[in-house]
């Protein structure tokens, strides 16, 4: 449900752009009308009660079993995902994930939606490094949330004259790397821009290297690791990130480097225990009811 929330937070840009915001559950029209009260959601949100869309779409999670947790309504979850639509009501996009709890972000799918660059949050921390190359780190939200998959996005300078070598260039080189640490986190591969070829002095072939400006980006989500249900939330997560590089010229190359910069990442409230505040109640109340503990 945190994403129905930053889904709020994008609905009128999404609208300018011509787009209408609908979701789906198979929660109750009772749990869905009291969420949009309480968190202000204005776009519609529709009860799939006995799940027979979500099976229709063929993205039922399959990985709960129909004796699990029926009193709290797991059984029958989709896969957490979105659809994009044009006017003629065809599917030309879709982003799903395995982990019902994970999901895209809200800036992830306005960019998706206006075929945008991500770009670093007007309100995210951002951090600075310099040697040979200038590096800066932020993120595409102005807050990490748990199972929320937002972007590292790191903008790395290469100095006018010189360039660095991309993934695919001879092992005689080294290319421009990223590792990212953190407790709590999660990370996937980085996406890293076009290279562009170029013919290097004692090469009979073109080589893959980076110039001026680039932006590779680093999916990243917060798991329960370091946020737990019933658990203070910390306010802040250290995110350290390294960029491996080795710059060279027309007519040499400098020893490889490393310099690495520690974001301080903002960590938001919780949507979800909320929700799950409401099902403990209920389940509570069916365990009083019932004399037996609910799975």
């Amino acid at each position: 449900m945190t994403q129905l929330v930053q889904l709020q937070g994008i609905k009128d840009n999404l609208e300018e752009a011509g787009y209408s915001v609908f979701a789906i559950s198979n929660d109750s029209t009772e749990i869905l009308a009291e969420f949009a009260s309480k968190h202000d959601i204005t776009f519609s949100l529709l009860s799939d009660s006995d799940s027979a869309v979500i099976r229709a779409f063929g993205i039922m999670n399959q990985l709960i079993r129909p004796d699990e947790g029926q009193s709290m309504r797991w059984y029958g979850i989709p896969y957490p995902g979105t659809y994009y639509i044009d006017a003629n009501m065809t599917v030309t996009d879709k982003d799903f994930h395995q982990h019902h709890a994970r999901r895209a972000s809200g800036s992830s799918v306005l960019a998706r939606v206006l075929g945008q660059e991500i770009e670093v949050h007007s309100d995210a921390e951002t951090v600075d490094v310099s040697d040979q190359i200038n590096v800066r780190v932020g993120l595409s939200e102005a807050a990490l949330q748990l199972e929320v998959v937002s972007q590292l996005l790191i903008d790395i300078e290469i100095p006018e004259g010189m360039h660095a070598y991309a993934s695919g260039a001879p092992d005689q080189f080294a290319c421009l790397s990223l590792e990212v640490e953190g407790d709590g986190i999660r990370t996937s591969d980085a996406s890293w821009p076009a290279s562009e070829p170029m013919k290097t002095l004692g090469l009979d072939e073109e080589v893959p290297v980076y110039k001026g400006r680039i932006r590779p980006s680093i999916p990243i989500t917060v798991t329960s690791d370091v946020i737990r249900l019933g658990h203070e939330i910390p306010e802040t997560l250290q995110v350290s990130v390294a960029v491996s590089f080795q710059l060279c010229d027309a007519y040499e190359c400098f020893l490889p480097e490393r310099i690495e910069a520690t974001l301080s990442c903002a960590l938001d409230r919780l949507v979800e225990p909320e929700g799950l505040s409401i099902y403990a109640d209920r389940v509570e109340a069916i365990e009083v009811e019932t004399g037996k503990p609910v799975r």
